[in-house]
Protein backbone atom coordinates (compact mmCIF):
# COMPACT_ATOMS: atom_id res chain seq x y z
CA UNK A 1 0.00 0.00 0.00
CA UNK A 2 1.44 3.41 -0.89
CA UNK A 3 2.34 5.83 2.20
CA UNK A 4 -0.05 8.48 1.24
CA UNK A 5 -3.12 5.69 0.85
CA UNK A 6 -1.59 4.23 4.60
CA UNK A 7 -1.45 7.80 5.80
CA UNK A 8 -5.73 8.91 5.14
CA UNK A 9 -6.79 5.62 7.29
CA UNK A 10 -4.03 5.86 10.07
CA UNK A 11 -4.48 9.65 10.85
CA UNK A 12 -8.20 8.49 10.91
CA UNK A 13 -7.49 5.86 13.62
CA UNK A 14 -5.15 8.88 15.46
CA UNK A 15 -8.35 11.27 15.20
CA UNK A 16 -10.48 8.35 16.54
CA UNK A 17 -7.15 7.80 19.38
CA UNK A 18 -8.00 11.48 20.56
CA UNK A 19 -11.98 11.07 20.30
CA UNK A 20 -11.59 7.89 22.59
CA UNK A 21 -9.45 9.71 24.89
CA UNK A 22 -12.47 11.90 25.78
CA UNK A 23 -15.17 9.22 25.49
CA UNK A 24 -13.01 6.78 27.57
CA UNK A 25 -13.60 9.02 30.73
CA UNK A 26 -17.30 9.92 29.57
CA UNK A 27 -17.96 6.04 29.19
CA UNK A 28 -16.81 5.48 32.95
CA UNK A 29 -18.66 8.45 34.55
CA UNK A 30 -21.78 7.74 32.42
CA UNK A 31 -22.10 4.72 34.47
CA UNK A 32 -21.83 6.66 37.40
CA UNK A 33 -24.73 9.28 36.98
CA UNK A 34 -27.07 6.98 34.84
CA UNK A 35 -26.97 5.01 38.15
CA UNK A 36 -27.32 8.06 40.58
CA UNK A 37 -30.49 8.50 38.00
CA UNK A 38 -31.91 5.21 38.36
CA UNK A 39 -31.24 4.74 42.08
CA UNK A 40 -32.68 8.25 42.97
CA UNK A 41 -35.36 8.60 41.29
CA UNK A 42 -37.04 4.91 41.22
CA UNK A 43 -38.58 3.50 37.89
CA UNK A 44 -41.41 5.26 38.10
CA UNK A 45 -39.73 8.69 38.28
CA UNK A 46 -36.27 7.90 35.90
CA UNK A 47 -38.96 6.63 33.26
CA UNK A 48 -40.48 9.84 33.50
CA UNK A 49 -37.04 11.79 33.17
CA UNK A 50 -36.36 9.49 30.10
CA UNK A 51 -39.37 10.64 28.73
CA UNK A 52 -38.50 13.86 29.04
CA UNK A 53 -34.86 13.61 27.77
CA UNK A 54 -36.09 11.26 25.04
CA UNK A 55 -38.49 14.30 23.49
CA UNK A 56 -36.01 16.78 24.19
CA UNK A 57 -33.76 14.94 22.31
CA UNK A 58 -35.52 13.78 19.82
CA UNK A 59 -36.71 17.14 19.10
CA UNK A 60 -33.27 18.29 18.78
CA UNK A 61 -32.10 15.68 16.25
CA UNK A 62 -34.98 16.62 14.00
CA UNK A 63 -35.14 20.28 13.82
CA UNK A 64 -31.31 20.44 13.61
CA UNK A 65 -28.78 20.58 10.72
CA UNK A 66 -25.66 18.27 11.17
CA UNK A 67 -23.55 21.73 10.00
CA UNK A 68 -20.50 19.93 11.23
CA UNK A 69 -20.63 17.71 7.93
CA UNK A 70 -21.26 20.99 5.50
CA UNK A 71 -18.22 22.86 6.86
CA UNK A 72 -15.85 20.04 6.21
CA UNK A 73 -17.38 18.95 3.15
CA UNK A 74 -17.38 22.48 1.66
CA UNK A 75 -15.20 24.01 3.40
CA UNK A 76 -12.24 22.02 2.60
CA UNK A 77 -12.01 23.68 -0.64
CA UNK A 78 -11.78 27.09 0.76
CA UNK A 79 -8.68 26.14 3.11
CA UNK A 80 -6.85 24.41 0.35
CA UNK A 81 -7.34 27.60 -1.51
CA UNK A 82 -6.47 30.14 1.13
CA UNK A 83 -9.92 31.42 1.20
CA UNK A 84 -10.44 31.95 4.86
CA UNK A 85 -13.06 35.05 4.14
CA UNK A 86 -15.15 32.44 1.62
CA UNK A 87 -14.64 30.07 4.57
CA UNK A 88 -16.27 32.42 7.01
CA UNK A 89 -19.34 32.92 4.73
CA UNK A 90 -19.62 29.25 4.79
CA UNK A 91 -19.53 29.44 8.77
CA UNK A 92 -21.93 32.09 8.97
CA UNK A 93 -24.26 30.42 6.98
CA UNK A 94 -24.12 27.12 9.09
CA UNK A 95 -24.77 28.98 12.37
CA UNK A 96 -28.05 30.61 10.52
CA UNK A 97 -29.21 27.20 9.73
CA UNK A 98 -28.49 26.34 13.52
CA UNK A 99 -30.42 29.25 14.92
CA UNK A 100 -33.27 28.59 12.82
CA UNK A 101 -33.67 24.94 13.82
CA UNK A 102 -32.98 25.96 17.01
CA UNK A 103 -36.12 28.58 16.87
CA UNK A 104 -38.41 25.53 15.44
CA UNK A 105 -37.62 23.30 18.01
CA UNK A 106 -38.43 25.44 20.63
CA UNK A 107 -42.03 25.41 19.16
CA UNK A 108 -41.76 21.38 18.19
CA UNK A 109 -41.13 20.83 21.68
CA UNK A 110 -43.67 23.15 23.21
CA UNK A 111 -46.58 20.74 21.09
CA UNK A 112 -45.15 17.41 21.63
CA UNK A 113 -44.43 18.17 25.46
CA UNK A 114 -48.15 19.45 25.48
CA UNK A 115 -49.43 16.39 24.43
CA UNK A 116 -47.14 14.54 26.56
CA UNK A 117 -48.54 16.57 29.71
CA UNK A 118 -52.00 15.77 28.87
CA UNK A 119 -50.90 11.86 28.47
CA UNK A 120 -48.79 11.17 31.18
CA UNK A 121 -50.94 13.90 34.05
CA UNK A 122 -47.41 16.10 34.60
CA UNK A 123 -47.72 18.88 36.98
CA UNK A 124 -47.89 21.97 35.08
CA UNK A 125 -44.50 22.76 37.23
CA UNK A 126 -42.86 19.49 36.03
CA UNK A 127 -44.26 20.70 32.45
CA UNK A 128 -42.85 23.77 32.36
CA UNK A 129 -39.19 22.50 33.58
CA UNK A 130 -39.32 20.01 30.87
CA UNK A 131 -39.99 22.81 28.02
CA UNK A 132 -36.95 24.76 29.49
CA UNK A 133 -34.52 22.03 30.07
CA UNK A 134 -35.81 21.41 25.87
CA UNK A 135 -35.10 25.17 25.04
CA UNK A 136 -31.53 25.02 26.68
CA UNK A 137 -31.07 21.83 24.69
CA UNK A 138 -31.96 23.33 21.56
CA UNK A 139 -30.17 26.54 21.85
CA UNK A 140 -26.80 24.80 22.82
CA UNK A 141 -25.91 24.48 19.50
CA UNK A 142 -22.52 23.32 18.43
CA UNK A 143 -22.56 21.48 14.82
CA UNK A 144 -20.92 24.20 13.46
CA UNK A 145 -18.08 24.95 15.77
CA UNK A 146 -17.39 21.17 15.81
CA UNK A 147 -16.92 21.74 12.52
CA UNK A 148 -14.28 23.78 12.54
CA UNK A 149 -12.13 21.59 14.76
CA UNK A 150 -12.30 18.59 12.70
CA UNK A 151 -11.49 20.90 9.48
CA UNK A 152 -8.64 21.76 10.59
CA UNK A 153 -8.09 18.29 12.41
CA UNK A 154 -7.51 19.36 15.57
CA UNK A 155 -9.60 16.39 17.13
CA UNK A 156 -7.24 16.63 20.34
CA UNK A 157 -9.42 20.01 20.81
CA UNK A 158 -12.12 18.60 20.22
CA UNK A 159 -12.20 15.57 22.49
CA UNK A 160 -10.77 18.04 25.22
CA UNK A 161 -14.41 19.96 24.82
CA UNK A 162 -16.15 16.85 24.91
CA UNK A 163 -14.80 15.95 27.84
CA UNK A 164 -16.53 18.30 29.50
CA UNK A 165 -20.12 16.90 28.90
CA UNK A 166 -19.56 13.36 31.04
CA UNK A 167 -17.78 15.77 34.09
CA UNK A 168 -19.88 18.69 34.09
CA UNK A 169 -22.91 15.62 33.92
CA UNK A 170 -21.47 13.41 36.66
CA UNK A 171 -20.70 16.45 39.24
CA UNK A 172 -24.26 17.90 38.42
CA UNK A 173 -25.71 14.35 39.33
CA UNK A 174 -23.93 14.16 42.57
CA UNK A 175 -25.29 17.45 43.83
CA UNK A 176 -28.59 16.46 42.20
CA UNK A 177 -28.57 13.32 44.25
CA UNK A 178 -27.71 14.74 47.55
CA UNK A 179 -29.39 18.26 47.17
CA UNK A 180 -32.21 18.07 45.51
CA UNK A 181 -33.13 13.94 44.37
CA UNK A 182 -35.85 14.57 42.10
CA UNK A 183 -36.53 15.06 38.14
CA UNK A 184 -36.23 18.87 38.14
CA UNK A 185 -32.71 18.83 39.86
CA UNK A 186 -31.34 16.10 37.11
CA UNK A 187 -32.67 17.88 33.95
CA UNK A 188 -30.60 21.01 35.62
CA UNK A 189 -27.34 18.82 35.99
CA UNK A 190 -28.16 17.65 32.08
CA UNK A 191 -29.05 20.98 31.33
CA UNK A 192 -25.81 22.95 32.56
CA UNK A 193 -23.65 20.11 31.13
CA UNK A 194 -25.23 21.12 27.75
CA UNK A 195 -24.33 24.30 28.39
CA UNK A 196 -20.50 24.00 29.57
CA UNK A 197 -19.81 21.78 26.52
CA UNK A 198 -21.09 24.49 24.18
CA UNK A 199 -19.18 26.59 25.62
CA UNK A 200 -16.20 24.94 25.35
CA UNK A 201 -16.20 24.14 21.56
CA UNK A 202 -16.89 27.30 20.35
CA UNK A 203 -14.43 28.93 21.99
CA UNK A 204 -11.77 26.16 20.67
CA UNK A 205 -13.69 27.31 17.07
CA UNK A 206 -12.74 31.01 17.67
CA UNK A 207 -8.94 30.10 18.09
CA UNK A 208 -8.81 28.13 14.84
CA UNK A 209 -10.80 30.61 12.92
CA UNK A 210 -11.45 34.47 14.49
CA UNK A 211 -13.89 36.87 13.37
CA UNK A 212 -16.32 34.17 11.85
CA UNK A 213 -19.58 35.92 13.61
CA UNK A 214 -20.58 38.37 11.34
CA UNK A 215 -23.74 39.19 9.20
CA UNK A 216 -24.68 36.40 7.37
CA UNK A 217 -23.51 36.74 3.15
CA UNK A 218 -26.80 36.78 0.36
CA UNK A 219 -27.88 33.19 0.28
CA UNK A 220 -26.91 33.65 -3.64
CA UNK A 221 -22.81 34.51 -2.55
CA UNK A 222 -22.95 31.08 -0.13
CA UNK A 223 -24.25 28.74 -3.30
CA UNK A 224 -21.90 30.49 -6.02
CA UNK A 225 -19.77 30.21 -3.23
CA UNK A 226 -20.06 26.30 -2.37
CA UNK A 227 -21.75 24.42 -5.40
CA UNK A 228 -24.71 22.17 -4.16
CA UNK A 229 -24.39 23.09 -0.79
CA UNK A 230 -28.41 23.14 -0.29
CA UNK A 231 -29.12 20.13 -1.50
CA UNK A 232 -25.98 19.01 0.28
CA UNK A 233 -27.42 20.55 3.52
CA UNK A 234 -30.75 19.14 3.51
CA UNK A 235 -30.18 15.51 1.89
CA UNK A 236 -27.34 15.20 4.16
CA UNK A 237 -28.80 16.27 7.67
CA UNK A 238 -32.08 15.00 6.97
CA UNK A 239 -30.40 11.01 6.70
CA UNK A 240 -28.38 11.89 9.90
CA UNK A 241 -31.25 13.59 11.66
CA UNK A 242 -33.71 10.87 11.03
CA UNK A 243 -31.80 8.28 12.21
CA UNK A 244 -30.80 10.27 15.73
CA UNK A 245 -34.41 11.59 16.29
CA UNK A 246 -36.04 8.04 16.11
CA UNK A 247 -34.12 6.67 18.52
CA UNK A 248 -34.74 9.32 20.71
CA UNK A 249 -38.50 8.99 20.39
CA UNK A 250 -38.77 5.66 20.38
CA UNK A 251 -38.32 5.96 24.24
CA UNK A 252 -41.53 8.15 23.83
CA UNK A 253 -43.21 5.52 21.89
CA UNK A 254 -43.15 2.65 24.59
CA UNK A 255 -43.53 5.31 27.13
CA UNK A 256 -46.82 5.98 25.20
CA UNK A 257 -48.01 2.47 24.63
CA UNK A 258 -46.35 0.50 27.84
CA UNK A 259 -46.21 3.64 30.54
CA UNK A 260 -43.41 5.60 32.37
CA UNK A 261 -41.55 1.82 33.98
CA UNK A 262 -41.69 0.39 30.75
CA UNK A 263 -40.07 3.73 29.23
CA UNK A 264 -37.54 3.87 32.06
CA UNK A 265 -36.13 0.37 31.73
CA UNK A 266 -36.28 0.97 27.58
CA UNK A 267 -34.01 3.78 28.31
CA UNK A 268 -31.87 2.25 30.60
CA UNK A 269 -31.15 -1.11 27.97
CA UNK A 270 -30.66 1.92 25.34
CA UNK A 271 -28.48 3.95 27.16
CA UNK A 272 -25.82 0.94 27.67
CA UNK A 273 -26.41 -0.30 24.02
CA UNK A 274 -25.82 2.86 22.73
CA UNK A 275 -22.55 3.74 25.17
CA UNK A 276 -21.75 0.20 22.87
CA UNK A 277 -22.15 2.37 19.51
CA UNK A 278 -19.84 5.76 20.63
CA UNK A 279 -16.58 4.27 19.44
CA UNK A 280 -18.18 3.55 16.18
CA UNK A 281 -19.73 7.19 16.21
CA UNK A 282 -16.11 8.42 16.41
CA UNK A 283 -14.98 6.41 14.08
CA UNK A 284 -17.45 7.90 11.46
CA UNK A 285 -16.65 11.55 12.37
CA UNK A 286 -12.62 10.72 11.88
CA UNK A 287 -13.23 8.85 8.34
CA UNK A 288 -15.51 11.10 7.20
CA UNK A 289 -13.01 14.29 6.36
CA UNK A 290 -10.38 11.79 5.26
CA UNK A 291 -12.90 10.35 2.56
CA UNK A 292 -13.84 14.32 1.73
CA UNK A 293 -9.76 14.69 1.14
CA UNK A 294 -9.57 11.67 -0.71
CA UNK A 295 -12.87 12.50 -2.85
CA UNK A 296 -12.25 16.36 -3.50
CA UNK A 297 -8.54 15.39 -4.67
CA UNK A 298 -9.99 12.76 -6.91
CA UNK A 299 -7.78 9.92 -5.51
CA UNK A 300 -9.63 7.42 -5.92
CA UNK A 301 -6.81 4.63 -5.03
CA UNK A 302 -7.32 6.22 -1.75
CA UNK A 303 -10.97 6.01 -1.59
CA UNK A 304 -11.24 2.57 -2.35
CA UNK A 305 -8.43 1.85 0.23
CA UNK A 306 -10.25 3.95 2.74
CA UNK A 307 -13.60 2.01 2.11
CA UNK A 308 -11.46 -1.58 2.63
CA UNK A 309 -10.27 -0.70 5.81
CA UNK A 310 -13.29 1.06 6.98
CA UNK A 311 -15.50 -2.15 6.31
CA UNK A 312 -12.67 -4.29 8.01
CA UNK A 313 -13.02 -2.26 10.96
CA UNK A 314 -16.23 -1.82 11.74
CA UNK A 315 -17.59 -5.52 10.73
CA UNK A 316 -15.00 -6.74 13.58
CA UNK A 317 -16.29 -4.34 16.66
CA UNK A 318 -19.80 -4.91 15.54
CA UNK A 319 -18.91 -9.04 15.94
CA UNK A 320 -17.36 -8.25 19.30
CA UNK A 321 -20.30 -6.21 20.52
CA UNK A 322 -22.80 -8.58 19.37
CA UNK A 323 -21.26 -11.26 21.69
CA UNK A 324 -20.44 -8.60 24.08
CA UNK A 325 -24.17 -7.48 24.71
CA UNK A 326 -25.82 -11.00 26.24
CA UNK A 327 -22.44 -11.61 28.04
CA UNK A 328 -21.88 -8.74 29.95
CA UNK A 329 -25.49 -7.49 30.59
CA UNK A 330 -26.66 -8.63 33.59
CA UNK A 331 -23.44 -7.46 35.17
CA UNK A 332 -24.50 -3.81 34.42
CA UNK A 333 -27.79 -3.89 34.71
CA UNK A 334 -27.34 -4.46 38.26
CA UNK A 335 -24.46 -1.90 38.62
CA UNK A 336 -26.69 0.69 37.34
CA UNK A 337 -30.09 0.57 38.02
CA UNK A 338 -30.08 -2.18 40.40
CA UNK A 339 -32.39 -5.51 40.46
CA UNK A 340 -35.43 -3.57 39.71
CA UNK A 341 -33.88 -2.96 36.22
CA UNK A 342 -32.64 -6.67 35.23
CA UNK A 343 -35.79 -7.11 33.60
CA UNK A 344 -34.60 -5.27 30.62
CA UNK A 345 -32.08 -8.20 30.16
CA UNK A 346 -33.93 -10.05 27.29
CA UNK A 347 -34.76 -6.24 25.83
CA UNK A 348 -30.55 -5.23 25.72
CA UNK A 349 -29.40 -8.48 24.28
CA UNK A 350 -31.51 -7.12 21.14
CA UNK A 351 -30.74 -3.44 21.28
CA UNK A 352 -27.04 -4.88 21.72
CA UNK A 353 -27.52 -6.89 18.73
CA UNK A 354 -29.03 -3.90 16.92
CA UNK A 355 -25.90 -1.82 17.79
CA UNK A 356 -23.40 -4.13 16.89
CA UNK A 357 -25.27 -4.17 12.96
CA UNK A 358 -25.35 -0.28 13.72
CA UNK A 359 -21.67 -0.33 13.72
CA UNK A 360 -20.90 -2.41 10.98
CA UNK A 361 -23.18 0.19 8.64
CA UNK A 362 -20.85 2.96 10.43
CA UNK A 363 -18.52 1.47 8.01
CA UNK A 364 -19.83 2.36 4.88
CA UNK A 365 -22.54 4.97 5.28
CA UNK A 366 -19.53 7.89 5.97
CA UNK A 367 -18.14 6.91 1.97
CA UNK A 368 -21.74 7.58 0.56
CA UNK A 369 -22.11 10.89 2.26
CA UNK A 370 -18.57 11.65 1.94
CA UNK A 371 -18.54 11.32 -2.03
CA UNK A 372 -21.66 13.23 -3.06
CA UNK A 373 -23.92 10.36 -2.48
CA UNK A 374 -26.26 11.73 -0.03
CA UNK A 375 -29.96 10.74 -1.93
CA UNK A 376 -28.48 6.99 -1.26
CA UNK A 377 -27.91 7.40 2.19
CA UNK A 378 -31.69 9.31 2.65
CA UNK A 379 -32.95 6.95 0.94
CA UNK A 380 -31.76 3.97 3.19
CA UNK A 381 -32.55 6.17 5.90
CA UNK A 382 -35.94 6.81 5.31
CA UNK A 383 -36.33 3.39 4.45
CA UNK A 384 -34.98 2.15 8.07
CA UNK A 385 -36.72 5.02 10.25
CA UNK A 386 -39.87 3.51 8.58
CA UNK A 387 -38.91 0.03 9.57
CA UNK A 388 -38.30 1.28 13.19
CA UNK A 389 -41.25 3.21 14.12
CA UNK A 390 -43.45 0.38 12.15
CA UNK A 391 -42.49 -2.11 14.29
CA UNK A 392 -42.49 -0.67 17.42
CA UNK A 393 -46.24 0.20 16.43
CA UNK A 394 -46.72 -3.03 15.32
CA UNK A 395 -44.92 -5.24 17.65
CA UNK A 396 -45.19 -3.43 21.59
CA UNK A 397 -48.63 -3.46 21.99
CA UNK A 398 -48.25 -7.73 21.66
CA UNK A 399 -44.85 -8.49 22.99
CA UNK A 400 -44.68 -5.45 25.13
CA UNK A 401 -40.88 -3.35 25.30
CA UNK A 402 -39.26 -6.46 23.95
CA UNK A 403 -40.94 -5.71 20.91
CA UNK A 404 -39.40 -2.58 20.33
CA UNK A 405 -35.84 -4.75 20.22
CA UNK A 406 -37.27 -6.87 17.15
CA UNK A 407 -38.36 -3.59 15.41
CA UNK A 408 -34.32 -2.04 16.29
CA UNK A 409 -32.62 -5.25 14.60
CA UNK A 410 -35.37 -5.12 11.93
CA UNK A 411 -34.26 -1.75 11.18
CA UNK A 412 -30.20 -2.54 11.48
CA UNK A 413 -30.00 -5.02 9.69
CA UNK A 414 -32.03 -3.67 6.66
CA UNK A 415 -29.71 -0.58 6.81
CA UNK A 416 -26.76 -2.37 6.88
CA UNK A 417 -27.86 -4.40 3.78
CA UNK A 418 -28.70 -1.73 1.60
CA UNK A 419 -25.37 0.45 2.85
CA UNK A 420 -22.84 -2.20 2.29
CA UNK A 421 -24.19 -2.87 -1.14
CA UNK A 422 -24.52 0.61 -2.13
CA UNK A 423 -21.33 1.68 -0.62
CA UNK A 424 -19.67 -1.06 -2.66
CA UNK A 425 -20.97 0.42 -5.70
CA UNK A 426 -19.34 4.02 -4.51
CA UNK A 427 -15.93 2.12 -3.98
CA UNK A 428 -16.33 0.90 -7.35
CA UNK A 429 -16.82 3.78 -9.16
CA UNK A 430 -15.50 7.06 -7.31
Amino acid sequence: MPPRHRSSFRRALGNVGWLLTSKGVGAVLSLAYLALATRSLGVKGFGEFALILGAAQGVAALVGFETWQIVVRFGLGHVNEASPERLRILVRFCLLLDGVAALLGCAAAAIVLSIMRVHFGWSAALARDAFLFAVVMLLAVRSTAVGIIRLYDRFAMGAIADSVTPIARFGGALVAAWQHPTITGFLIAWALSEVLTTAAYWVSARRLLPDMIGRPAPLSQVQRDNSGILRFAWQANLATTLNASSRQFAVVVVGFIAGPAAAGGYRLACQISLALLRGSDLFARAIFPEIARAHASGDGASLSMLARHSARFTVIAGLITCVAAPLLGTSVLHLIGGKAYLGAYPLLILLGVAAGLDIMAVGFEPLLVGTGRVARALHVRLLSVTILLGGMLAFIPVAGPIGAGWAHIASSGLALLLFASSARTAAAKP
